[in-house]
């Protein structure tokens, strides 16, 4: 026997489920932001500049402030010579707009169970990360100066004591203090510093320099580990501390100093649903606008890709 609802339209009181309409989409925002933040790798070894365009806008310039004139004798009935500084500017556009979307039947399921809801927030963040990260990447493979490791490792494609030695020279001689700087590898040369005995086994210090298994730092040098370095170098002049390199070489990592990266978002991940009734679903859509700009001119080096000349793959 049939039964009825009493109502006239049993769809349109189905789709305005008020607890589906308010519980889901607080839920999903504070779970994909928090997700995204565990997710980011780049961004965390740059500088967030977000909070000047909290009041609108898309667009920060950052002045880039060149060294006054070196120390000079004063001679007697001289006057003291005053030059001209050459100051420029550098512009972070905020302007990329990039989303993930999903489409999950049957929400009220989801709903119901925490572990699943997890999972959709877990992936939503991490393609958000996984994208801004790779924005990242490509802002810091603009650097023209590149760190060659090749001539100084006695294992090819990986980093060694010499390596590090040879590495923290290189930014010494550019008058950044090794504390303030961040070394960012691929796997490859990552687990490759594991061989390190000098840093990294407990034996030879007493200390251990490894929690939970991961390399803390070399030479007071942050290390963390990128799964998203993709770009081949730009060394496009022989302004490289290592000479004139092919730009084919595939990039091994960066090694920055902490002011070398800006970013900021004008809006920050959030997510949309809405509910479909034709479909019986709930439609999520993540999304973020941002930008990221590598903050380097010719007055000052902060940014080195880490390459192996002549190695296209790794």
């Amino acid at each position: 026997m049939a039964t009825s609802t009493g109502l006239a339209n049993p769809a349109a009181s189905y789709a305005s489920d008020v607890e589906l309409a308010e519980f889901i989409p607080e839920i999903w925002a504070q779970a994909v932001r928090a997700s995204f933040k565990k997710g980011l790798v780049l961004a965390n070894v740059g500088t967030d500049y977000s909070s000047l365009i909290s009041g609108g806008g898309d667009q920060v310039h950052i002045p880039s402030v060149a060294d006054v004139a070196n120390i000079a004798t004063k001679a007697p009935h001289v006057p003291v010579n005053y030059t001209n500084a050459t100051e420029d500017k550098i512009s972070l556009a905020v302007t990329t707009h990039s989303y993930t979307s999903a489409m999950i039947e049957d929400m009220g399921a989801v709903q119901s169970n925490s572990d699943l809801l997890s999972m959709y927030a877990d992936s939503i963040g991490y393609k958000l990360a996984l994208g801004f990260d790779a924005a990242v990447e490509t802002a810091l493979a603009l650097t023209t100066e590149c760190i060659d490791i090749e001539p100084y490792n006695t294992v090819a494609k990986t980093i060694d004591a010499a390596t590090v030695a040879h590495m923290s020279k290189v930014v010494m001689e550019n008058d950044c203090p090794l504390n303030e700087c961040t070394l960012v590898l691929n796997p490859h040369l990552y687990a490759s510093l594991f061989r390190i005995d000098d840093f990294v086994h407990i034996s030879k210090t007493n200390t251990s320099n490894i929690q939970n298994g991961l390399v803390g730092s070399l030479m007071g040098m942050n290390v963390v580990l990128s799964n998203n370095i993709t770009s081949t170098n730009h060394n496009d002049a022989v302004d490289s501390d290592d000479g004139a390199l092919g730009n084919t070489n595939l990039l091994g990592g960066f090694l920055l100093h902490n002011s070398a990266l800006a970013y900021a978002f004008s809006k920050a991940p959030t997510v949309s649903s809405e509910y479909d009734i034709d479909y019986i679903s709930h439609k999520l859509v993540g999304d973020m606008i941002y930008g990221a700009k590598l903050v380097q001119d010719a007055s000052q080096t902060k940014c080195w890709g880490v390459v192996a000349d002549g190695v296209t793959a790794w």
